[in-house]
């Protein structure tokens, strides 16, 4: 059937279709178009087929008369059928429009249908509601992205890698590739090797992170480099960490902590403007020793108010031993508040307890304020002066719940951070923000080791000490904090960066205090450190994980829902069957054998 189709200036505009599904309105009625896209639902109404059509733009009701000559093929088609239709565009009846869809003041009386292709039962519904195992859609990926939801995510995350490349260009930094193929570097987690054909029983390591490359770049005299980098990492995986992740990598020359703030600050105020969302500048930021002491944790959800309290000048002189005890052996008395906690039955306490339990504490002390009085099976061993010292540190009213820990600081703090996050939880207290930002800064530089008792970095191996403590590297290694910062948003580490050392003597120094000779450094290290003798600028930088901030824009629980094809738990593609076997011959050519 021959048709005088409209033409758009569109740019999606192709041999196939005149417009997408989702852009038609009521300025196009009476026009005449063509679209292509999947036959998304079919309804029969009177008589009369109404076809959603949907691309990844939107969806059009196409509309096939009885008795027309494109009944049939209207009839024919299937859900996920490939179809290719062209109509007249018309208004709907009144009662009809839909104003919740932007094409649904219209709709196309179609005057041809073509199947493009046919497509097999599905394996799973399509719809945005359908209860689909997991796995079943990550076998079938090539279906589950073409769910709106799916596909809007995936779009987002393009969008947003737009905004923030022309928001970097714009401050002059240069993106600049870094290998793939690189050597294996402790960098905190296991690397992915690969064997070398040409240098038999030599490996090349997948990136952790570009690290020493975009170092190297610094002193490659380069000033400020970015990249959207490809990391890998062989670790334990779950919902927030897949063993190939994407990182906004940055780097900058001549700069200090607050200059890498204001550049990481500007471009999260144009990725959040993308989405219409306004947050200020600059983040609140805190010690990573005080946020500890607040918090519990050193990546907090600060949309929530909830605060952890030192109660150890409460119970100084305390007759119960549970709280005199801890003090006496150095430890701290902490306690959070549940406001609404009371209504927790002991069967709750009890589980709130096992929490902290397997965290390390030895238990967990709960009272709850009902009625104007307190009630806890150990209240008899608190004094009456305690309690309303306790009562007016936490400003507890009726209905509140207090949870207390007596412990050493570093046992107390966590278990009362894990806590704090299922308080959260169960509580559901009032938020108070969207979106909530924050520097967590100067993290200790060095800490022991459990296996082999030597220090150890606590990010990085390249981190600066503050200067100002770098002397105690003699004397307390333990006790110098470093020029490290994470970025946290709502509760999640969205980056970690630092100000590097540049000097060599400083970088093998510490190597040092790692257990690491002269010799194992040029070994393992040599491309950085020769880097450092021939004039290398201070620099800094910071890594940031970009499937993490997908995530959380998009509200989603895993990173998988904004990757195209992640890894499940097990680091298996159902999809492609990854990993998989090698034959003989490919075993053979890289000096390779498997045994059991």
């Amino acid at each position: 059937m021959t048709q005088t189709m409209t033409m758009t200036n569109n740019s999606k505009a192709t041999a196939l279709r005149t417009h997408t599904c989702g852009e038609l309105n009521a300025s196009h009625a009476g026009q005449t178009v063509t679209l292509a896209g999947w036959m998304d639902a079919k309804r029969n109404h009177g008589g009369v087929l109404f076809v959603n059509l949907r691309d990844l733009y939107g969806v059009t009701q196409v509309v096939a008369a009885p008795g027309s000559p494109v009944f049939q093929a209207a009839e024919e088609a299937k859900s996920e059928y490939a179809l290719q239709v062209t109509g007249k565009v018309t208004l709907r009846p009144g009662e009809n429009a839909n104003k919740n869809m932007p094409t649904g003041e219209i709709e196309l009386q179609a005057a041809e249908i073509k199947i493009l292709n046919v497509s097999q039962p599905l394996p799973f519904d399509l719809g945005e509601h359908a209860g689909v195992n997991e796995d079943t859609r990550l076998k079938y990926r090539f279906l589950d992205l073409r769910r709106p939801r799916m596909a809007k995510n995936l779009v987002l995350r393009s969008r947003l890698s737009q905004v923030i490349r022309n928001y970097l260009y714009g401050l002059d930094f240069n993106e600049i590739e870094t290998p793939l193929l690189t050597r294996s570097t402790p960098e905190g987690a296991r690397d992915f090797v690969v064997p070398s054909r040409n240098n038999p029983g030599e490996f090349y390591a997948l990136p952790q992170s570009p690290q020493q490359f975009k170092q190297v770049l610094m002193m490659s005299g380069m000033d400020r480099y970015f990249q959207l980098a490809r990391n890998f990492r062989d670790e334990e995986l779950r919902s927030d960490r897949q063993p190939e992740h994407t990182q906004i990598d940055l780097e900058m020359s001549f700069v200090d902590e607050q200059d890498i703030a204001k550049v990481v600050e500007g471009m999260m105020k144009d990725v959040f403007a993308y989405l219409g969302e306004e947050i200020s500048a600059p983040f609140p930021e805190m010690e990573f020793s005080d946020v500890m002491l607040k918090y519990g944790s050193d990546k907090p959800d600060l949309r929530y108010a909830l605060e952890i309290k030192d109660c150890s000048d409460i119970f100084k002189a305390s007759g119960f031993k549970v709280f005199s005890g801890a003090l006496a052996e150095g430890g701290a008395v902490r306690a959070i508040k549940g406001e609404g906690g009371a209504v927790f039955s002991r069967g709750d306490m009890d589980k709130l307890t096992e929490l902290v339990k397997k965290l390390g504490a030895k238990g967990l002390v709960w009272l709850r304020f009902k009625d104007g009085k307190w009630d806890s099976p150990t209240l008899k061993f608190i004094s009456e002066a305690e309690q309303a010292a306790l009562k007016d540190r936490l400003e507890v009213k009726d209905g509140d719940a207090v949870f207390i820990a007596a412990d050493k600081p570093s046992v107390a703090a966590p278990c009362l951070g894990a806590l704090r996050n299922d308080l959260i939880a169960r509580l559901k207290p009032a938020k108070l923000k969207k979106w909530a930002f924050l520097w967590v800064r100067h993290f200790p530089l060095l800490e022991k080791d459990a296996e082999s008792g030597n220090w150890t970095f606590t990010h990085n191996p390249f981190t600066a000490p503050l200067p100002e403590e770098a002397h105690k590297l003699d004397t307390d290694p333990g006790n110098v904090r470093s020029c490290q910062y994470d970025l946290v948003l709502n509760g999640v580490e969205l980056g970690s960066g630092s100000v590097r050392n540049h000097s060599r003597a400083m970088q093998e120094k510490i190597f040092g205090l790692m257990g690491y000779d002269k010799e194992q450094v040029q070994k393992r290290f040599g491309m950085i450190v020769n880097a450092m003798d021939f004039g290398a600028p201070p620099h800094g930088g910071i890594g940031m994980g970009y499937d993490r901030l997908i995530g959380i824009i998009c509200g989603t629980d895993s990173i998988r829902d904004v990757i195209a094809f992640p890894k499940t738990t097990s680091g298996a593609c159902l999809m492609s069957d990854a990993p998989s076997v090698i034959d003989e011959k490919q075993l053979k050519e890289l000096h390779l054998k498997i045994t059991e």
